[in-house]
């Protein structure tokens, strides 16, 4: 909760000043946005560890598109295809966290939806990552990625790979415990 601290002084016709301490509580909601009574914009989720961790997977995988491309190996197509597909996922979690669907819809069960999306991306962001750093040591590739001036980008797209797995499994991890509690409570 944040606290606002208010003062103010009252001038009065008296020649001494009375000085008042006024304190209000303001607690942030979400905000209603049309379509309903459920859909709220949330902008505070990503002040919470999960949203942060989001973004941090959102931000990592543009850098990782922005290394892996031009995809002009099938390695490297694979590796940009899985990094899409991660993406894509993870900004429609985004989006659902930002205004609110899950409460929308209770019934469906959001938390092990996410839990399952995170595992598989974690699984394939790994999978890609070391299919892009190998593909740039194979003796084959890394002659025709140097003359082509890619080799290095590779390499980078490889790595931030397997940054984003990292960030993946921090978020898997928070997911397990979140569902471990929910499950745990009657």
């Amino acid at each position: 909760m944040a606290e606002l601290n208010v003062q103010s002084q009252m001038q009065q016709k008296e020649p001494h000043d009375n000085t008042h301490t006024v304190t209000a509580t303001v607690k942030p909601e979400p905000t209603r946005v049309g379509l309903g009574e459920g859909i709220k914009l949330n902008p505070w989720y990503f002040k919470s560890i999960p949203g942060i961790i989001k973004l941090v997977q959102v931000l990592i995988a543009i850098i990782c598109f922005g290394c892996g491309s031009p995809a002009i190996t099938s390695y490297s197509r694979f590796y940009l295809f899985v990094i899409s597909i991660c993406f894509i996922f993870t900004i429609f979690l985004v989006f659902i966290h930002l205004i609110g669907l899950h409460a929308l819809l209770p019934n469906f069960p959001w938390l092990f939806a996410e839990l399952i999306h995170t595992a598989v991306a974690t699984a394939l962001y790994i999978i890609a990552a070391i299919v892009e750093l190998v593909m740039t040591s194979d003796p084959k590739f890394e002659f025709f990625l140097r003359l082509v001036g890619y080799y290095r980008s590779y390499i980078a797209a490889g790595v931030f790979g397997l940054f984003n797995v990292l960030a993946y499994s921090v978020g898997l991890f928070f997911l397990l415990k979140e569902w471990r509690e929910l499950r745990q409570t009657p």
